[in-house]
């Protein structure tokens, strides 16, 4: 009993690990009242798809569409901590190793740069911390450090989409996209903010429209020309099908009207982790770590569940 008494309490089920206490958390500042744009655009971007809106209205003024893209961003830095981290730290996990925590630490030390925000995408460059002394090269000078190329896809103030170019392999998101996320929430109006690209091309004229395309494929051409000599070569056949769908595809304009707008989560990784916590029969600690996952699966609003990952939970009820 007495070893009972003095055994650790474990967070419950959705507290946050302690890097997230609200001490660490910041809160919006105090400001003077919102003008009626402001007002108007935070309740729009929070709640109706952009693709509505320019389904209704032939022309949105630019500045209408900077303030319902700029609210569209998540503003809470607890939505970041709580979907990018399990609903309870496991007991053997510290909780600096946590992708807040550690995303936390790499927009403190000024690691975040480059950050960029096109309609409803955002990009940036996050710097990999080293460990003293640095590597260097061969030829004696020091190796420079690596350097993560982040994107962002958000949607009604949810984040729908992340990729980063350091490869991890993980249910919820890396250091990296965390980092990205919290430099813009804190620093939202000294971030770079553009209208969707397909607008920006709205405005140019044919010249104009010639050398943008010619500029970009020269930069990437090694990336970009056959891909771009084949949208080319169908455009140029009358009866191809990309010439019987009227307009094009904008990835910075925001999900279609119809899209589910849901929180990123990768299912195909959940799956896998259930498959390895299954494998692991009736070990108490794996029970766990599948109750835990599914509390995190469950609290995500409006998250489809795939038919593999409810079967799983079901056969884990009825092993615990």
């Amino acid at each position: 009993m007495a070893d009972d008494a003095q055994a650790p309490r474990r967070p419950p089920v959705g507290a946050l690990p302690p890097c997230c206490a609200p001490m660490c958390l910041r809160l919006p500042p105090p400001c003077n009242p919102d003008t009626l744009l402001n007002i108007t655009a935070k309740k729009v971007a929070e709640t109706i798809p952009f693709a509505r809106i320019e389904e209704k209205y032939d022309r949105i003024p630019e500045p209408v569409q900077r303030r319902i893209v700029f609210w569209s961003f998540p503003r809470n830095e607890r939505d970041i901590c709580m979907y990018s981290s399990l609903s309870r730290i496991q007991n053997n996990q510290e909780p600096g190793s946590l992708a807040f925590c550690k995303g936390m630490k790499l927009l403190e030390t000024g690691c975040v740069e480059q950050v960029l925000q096109v309609g409803f995408h955002l990009s940036g460059l996050v710097t990999a911390p080293r460990s003293p002394p640095p590597p260097t090269l061969p030829c004696g000078d020091i190796e420079p450090p690596t350097k993560f190329k982040v994107s962002v896809s958000f949607d009604r103030c949810k984040i729908t989409a992340v990729t980063c170019t350091c490869d991890t392999k993980d249910i919820f998101w890396c250091q990296h996209v965390v980092a990205l996320s919290l430099y813009r929430i804190r620093n939202a109006d000294s971030v770079g903010l553009r209208v969707p690209i397909s607008e920006t091309l709205l405005q140019m004229d044919r010249q104009q429209l010639q050398k943008f395309v010619q500029y970009l494929i020269a930069e990437h051409h090694t990336e970009v020309l056959p891909t771009a000599q084949r949208l080319a070569d169908e455009i140029l056949q009358q009866r191809s099908e990309i010439n019987q769908i009227a307009g094009a595809p904008d990835p910075t304009a925001g999900a279609a009207a119809d899209d589910a707008h849901t929180w990123h989560l990768d299912e195909t990784q959940v799956c896998e982790q259930v498959r390895s916590y299954l494998a692991q029969g009736t070990y108490y600690n794996a029970n766990k770590q599948l109750n835990s996952l599914f509390s995190k699966v469950c609290s995500i609003e409006g998250a489809t569940v795939s038919t593999e990952i409810k079967k799983a939970h079901w056969l884990n009820c009825d092993v615990t």
